[in-house]
């Protein structure tokens, strides 16, 4: 089992990184999204007004440039130039220090960066000048594809996220609200995850977690977890996720409490046949868009069009949403490695909302379901 990244591997993706600098004659690579400098040195951190980067030259050692109180934890990452600011906004700029850091260092003629605000953007560009900056989507590709520790991690936070959804499932019951139950259900997965795993990495949305909503309020896709208490006869559902080495997984069960009703049962056997076929559709060569249509459409001919708020789904891995996204607007070509998840929805408002949602591994052949919990309308009756 493993738990993290190893060093080793950030390494290689460095090397990458610099033999596609070198084929394009480009200088370097400026790395600025949080979830990329982790993805680049394994250092994760909460984003605040400090800015921390990461710098790849052509050749040579990368720089990671940080405020002095991340220096522990830059320490812990496989790179050894690290330099540090005191604080924000300081005497001198960070962004404009690090920029004068990185051409002390490194001759600069064409500089590449990973993301940037057009402020930032334009404060690069203007102290970078006479060299010229560009955003490259470089990261974005790399990302997309996941090698195979990554789907290991993935792996793991899959039996965690069918974990959160079963407590979920055990403890609910009428008259237990909503922020009751999602914290019981987290603890106990949190502590199955302490007792099995020992070291977590405490990343953005913790290690595990949800949205928890019943009765009316699931026809709303995003409901944060309210005092409203749960009743008999209620749709739930239990949109949750685990987090095992900064890799995310969701597994979403639409469960009912004790009764279900004949419309009930009509709308979940739509919603589960569109996810299902959206699964099966996630294979190499076809398009995120085409995977969209399949579900959508389904559910469209079965006349609930009108309470679709959503798209199919979305990739997953570092963050919760990442591309490539599962939608009409999405042309991207599945390979395999990419890592999606399928979740089609119903929302009708004043009644209820019905989505399963499931992490799916896009492989040479059949697509490789990551979550287990079970999905058929017997085995999601809660007891109450």
């Amino acid at each position: 089992m493993i738990t993290k990244i190893a060093n080793e591997t950030y390494v290689n993706r460095v090397g990458k990184i610099q033999e596609y600098l070198k084929a394009r004659q480009l200088s370097g690579l400026l790395v600025t999204n949080p979830y990329n400098i982790f993805y680049t040195t394994g250092l994760f951190h909460f984003p605040t007004e400090r800015p921390l980067t990461f710098f790849i030259p052509q050749s040579g050692e990368p720089i990671l440039f940080v405020p002095v109180m991340e220096i522990e934890e830059a320490h812990a990452t496989p790179f050894q130039d690290i330099r540090h600011y005191f604080e924000y906004p300081g005497l001198k700029d960070p962004i404009d220090w690090m920029i004068e850091e990185v051409q002390k260092s490194y001759p600069i003629k064409k500089m590449i960066i990973d993301h940037a605000s057009h402020s930032l953007f334009r404060q690069i560009e203007e102290k970078l000048a006479p060299a010229s900056l560009a955003v490259d989507k470089l990261l974005h590709e790399m990302r997309l594809i996941k090698e195979k520790e990554e789907v290991e991690l993935l792996k793991q936070a899959a039996i965690y996220s069918d974990f959160i959804v079963q407590a979920g499932m055990e403890i609910a019951r009428p008259g237990i609200s909503e922020i009751e139950l999602l914290q019981e259900m987290t603890n106990l997965t949190l502590a199955k995850m302490i007792e099995e795993l020992g070291e977590i990495i405490y990343v953005p949305g913790g290690p595990a977690g949800g949205l928890v909503p019943s009765g009316v309020r699931t026809a709303m896709p995003h409901a944060l977890p309210s005092a409203k208490r749960l009743q008999r006869g209620e749709t739930q559902i239990l949109s949750c996720g685990a987090n095992v080495g900064g890799y995310r997984v969701e597994c979403e069960r639409t469960c009912f409490i004790g009764d279900v009703s004949k419309e009930q049962e009509k709308v979940f056997r739509v919603m589960a046949t569109a996810q299902q076929m959206a699964i099966e559709a996630m294979r190499p060569g076809r398009s995120c868009a085409e995977v969209d249509a399949i579900a959508l459409d389904y559910i469209r001919k079965e006349g609930y069009g009108d309470y679709l708020l959503h798209r199919t789904g979305h990739g997953k891995g570092l963050e919760e949403h990442e591309a490539p996204w599962v939608d009409a607007g999405d042309q991207t070509i599945l390979r395999p490695g990419m890592v999606l998840s399928s979740e089609p929805g119903i929302y009708i408002e004043g009644f209820s909302g019905f989505r399963h949602s499931d992490t799916i591994v896009v492989t040479e052949g059949d697509p490789l379901v990551l979550t287990k919990f079970p999905k058929a309308l017997d085995q999601l009756i809660i007891k109450g």
